[in-house]
């Protein structure tokens, strides 16, 4: 997997009221919505007011600090965290815990601790391979608190010692 550098939303080339006309017809699977100026200047800032990230295999999507309080409902976290969505460049679909490690260490810090949420059904939003990390500005109060990593290859596990590239 390659260094990630910055990249950019092809939405971001139109002026901003364009921008937001555009996110007035909202369209998602076939679904069709019109949104009013309000709701669309509020997509805009949700969806596509954020850092862009790519490289060889995925774009990463960051949204930090205030940016990402759309997402955040706990009001003491306001502010604080980052929220990352994580999509291939090919939109299959992926699931690789050292990949999504490796995203979090580059482009949020190797003390950051994040989080990937599956939700109750009746918040399930599953509409793209897209996957969601919710980035702490601290060390989360569960999880092993010291370092286990296996670096031969091993029977059990997925992966050889050669697949972690962080140590």
């Amino acid at each position: 997997m390659n260094k990630f550098q910055k990249g950019y939303i092809p939405i971001w080339d139109l002026p901003i009221e364009q921008r937001i006309k555009q996110c007035q017809k909202f369209e998602v699977l076939g679904h069709k919505a019109e949104f009013t100026w309000k709701e669309a200047k509020e997509y805009y800032s949700n969806i596509y007011d954020c850092e862009v990230w790519i490289n060889d295999i995925y774009e990463v999507h960051i949204q930090r600090g205030k940016k990402a309080d759309w997402m955040i409902h706990e009001p003491s976290m306001k502010g604080l965290m980052d929220y990352v969505t994580i999509k291939r460049k090919d939109k299959k679909w992926i699931h690789d815990w050292r990949h999504f490690q490796l995203i979090k260490n580059e482009l949020c810090g190797k003390e950051k601790e994040a989080i990937e949420i599956y939700p109750a059904e009746s918040r399930l939003v599953d509409t793209a391979n897209q996957y969601h990390l919710f980035v702490f500005p601290d060390k989360i109060p569960f999880g092993y608190l010291t370092r286990g990593v296996i670096k031969e290859e091993h029977k059990g596990g997925q992966g050889k010692a050669g697949q972690r590239a962080i140590e």
